[in-house]
């Protein structure tokens, strides 16, 4: 099979669970690159677990052949840490603290950003569970990728896919203006067509009110009860503006303040 060698447990147990999904071919030739998947109405799936970026250039290739592109991207909800001797023994299997979310994994998208808004550019985002396999080394080590700070008495040798639960879809400019929060802030101006006076605080509207700000949105985020998402209110501007979805606007103050940007008849 085409592309295989360094094709991890993890990746490889996804391409062949969407390839069931999908009903689709795997490792296929269009153009000049090879595809993961590529279903039977001509569409390509392709599988990153990480460093989406690297992508960027094959993407904007196949958007251009008029190829419907789908970018299927884990969110690891949970992670088990497993680490054995060199001989397969077990040393310890613990939980990891840290868990993935929606609005963290914004960060894998910023180098295609502008491609975002694209109608045949689907972003498909399942909530995962895996087991990260460690072997203990004899003495610290640096890892294989040469990224860490200080060397670690043990070296990653894989993940593998335990569970695959519900998935984000995110397609075209509608499904990426609707990470904003909605719920209305006191004291922001209403811009809705029906009514022109300020809502009553704590009163929920269709939309997040304009013109809004990172802080702005953070404080939405909590009162929607959506607090994984607050950190990452600069980082989901950052992408929105960068894709071309909202605007800055003119302020008085430090805080950079956006509105969303009205949308063309053709587009």
């Amino acid at each position: 099979m085409i592309n295989t060698l360094n094709e991890s447990s993890l990746h490889k147990a996804l391409k062949t669970f969407y390839a069931v999904q999908f009903s689709a071919q795997e490792e296929v030739k269009v153009g000049r690159w090879i595809c993961d998947l590529e279903t039977s109405d001509g569409g390509i799936v392709e599988i990153q677990n990480k460093n989406v970026g690297a992508l960027k250039e094959k993407i904007q290739g196949l958007l251009e052949l008029k190829r419907r592109v789908t970018i299927v991207h884990p969110i690891i909800t949970q992670k088990t840490i497993e680490t054995r001797r060199q001989d397969g023994s077990l040393v310890s299997k613990r939980k990891s603290p840290k868990k993935e979310n929606l609005y963290s994994e914004l960060k894998e998208f910023t180098s295609i950003a502008e491609l975002l808004p694209n109608k045949n550019l689907t972003l498909l985002l399942p909530e995962i569970t895996i087991v990260e396999k460690r072997v203990q080394c004899a003495e610290p080590v640096q890892a294989k990728n040469g990224r860490r700070r200080f060397k670690k008495a043990w070296q990653k040798t894989g993940k593998a896919l335990l569970t695959i639960g519900g998935s984000y879809k995110l397609s075209g400019k509608k499904d990426w203006l609707a990470l904003l929060p909605s719920k209305a802030l006191a004291g922001q101006k209403t811009r809705e067509k029906k009514s022109d006076s300020s809502p009553k605080k704590g009163a929920a509207t269709s939309a997040i009110q304009e013109p809004f700000c990172a802080a702005t949105v953070r404080d939405a985020f909590i009162a929607e009860q959506k607090k994984e998402a607050a950190p990452y209110a600069n980082l989901l501007l950052w992408i929105l503006r960068k894709a071309g979805l909202i605007k800055r606007i003119p302020h008085e103050g430090r805080a950079y303040f956006y509105e969303i940007k009205k949308s063309r008849p053709s587009d």
